[in-house]
């Protein structure tokens, strides 16, 4: 069968991932490509008495990217991305990754008869590790920037892309569709410590509380700080026991993509009460209840049960998920 056959047959969900696979690796270029000119034009978007929250000419070029060529491709698609400012360029990816067309026939016949409701992207996941590794000429931190497409539908994911421009210089692309497992990354088995990581850029006290409560619980042999909720949980399928974020201030473009991914491998995504996050169009863009993600080789509810009611109750989801429980 031909290229342009498979694509024909294919359905919605397999064209829009297969799809989503090259524009991710496209909008990686252009990052590439905006770090090697060195001019990054950082702004904060942070109003006063919030958190530090930067933008790059690399973050507004790739959503421009990204939305144009979702757009040109699948028409009229609700696409919520975090930057309401881009940056206009003039590339269009209209290619697709036969790999996913090729794995048609092992997606769920009820995913392939409906659409999703929604794409959440973030174009350049782990921006205050670009600034940092440009300022330090500490290029070892480019490893942790991420592109994240997350595709959703009734408020939950059910496909992902993570792409990773500077992995091992080349770049990896990492992607799912519910019930057909993980594609471009081997899931580590279990180990014998737990690492957990966290937040390098936005830790707090209620962070550092929630760890220590897992620690004393024998669930943290020790802690790896990393930038970007998207490499945060690489880690976890690299082979990290869990990803711990009793904190308010991670949005869900930042996870929408990486909790597909992290369901397909077996894993698990929830806030620290247990609570699914909602997806839905209509909800906040905060992950008010926090984030925590855990390794398919440990015990989610183990990691739930050992946070402090204080810091749930601290911790709020404003709109109402499912539990886990």
């Amino acid at each position: 069968m031909s290229d342009e056959d498979m694509w024909s047959r294919a359905s919605f969900i397999t064209r829009l991932v297969a799809c989503s696979v090259r524009i991710s690796e496209a909008a990686g270029s252009i990052i590439k490509n905006v770090m090697a000119d060195g001019d990054l034009k950082i702004v904060d978007k942070s109003v006063e008495g919030e958190a530090e929250d930067l933008q790059t000419e690399a973050d507004r070029r790739a959503q421009f990217l990204i939305v144009k060529s979702l757009t040109e491709r699948f028409g009229n698609i609700n696409i919520i991305g975090e930057e309401e400012v881009t940056s206009e360029c003039t590339t269009v990816e209209k290619s697709y990754a036969m790999e996913v067309l090729q794995i048609e026939e092992d997606i769920n016949p009820e995913l392939r008869a409906v659409k999703p409701d929604e794409v959440r992207i973030n174009p350049l996941d782990g921006t205050s590790e670009v600034a940092l590794a440009v300022k330090n000429k500490d290029f070892a931190l480019l490893e942790q920037i991420t592109v994240l497409i997350g595709i959703a539908r009734r408020g939950r994911p059910i496909a992902g892309v993570i792409h990773q421009p500077f992995h091992k210089n080349t770049g990896r692309t990492i992607w799912a569709i519910q019930g057909c497992g993980v594609h471009g990354i081997v899931p580590a088995r279990a180990q014998q410590q737990r690492v957990v990581v966290t937040t390098r850029s936005h830790l707090n006290q209620s962070v550092i509380d929630a760890l220590n409560a897992l620690k004393e619980k024998g669930l943290v042999d020790a802690v790896e700080k990393f930038g970007g909720a998207g490499y945060k949980v690489i880690k976890v399928l690299e082979g990290s026991a869990a990803y711990v974020f009793a904190s308010s201030g991670c949005k869900k473009w930042d996870t929408c993509a990486v909790e597909a991914v992290l369901n397909a491998a077996g894993g698990q995504l929830t806030d620290i009460s247990g609570r699914y996050l909602c997806y839905d169009p209509t909800v906040q863009r905060n992950n008010t209840g926090g984030v925590l993600a855990s390794a398919s080789w440990v015990n989610h509810q183990d990691y739930i049960r050992s946070i402090p009611k204080s810091l749930k109750d601290q911790l709020p989801e404003i709109v109402a998920g499912l539990t886990t429980s």
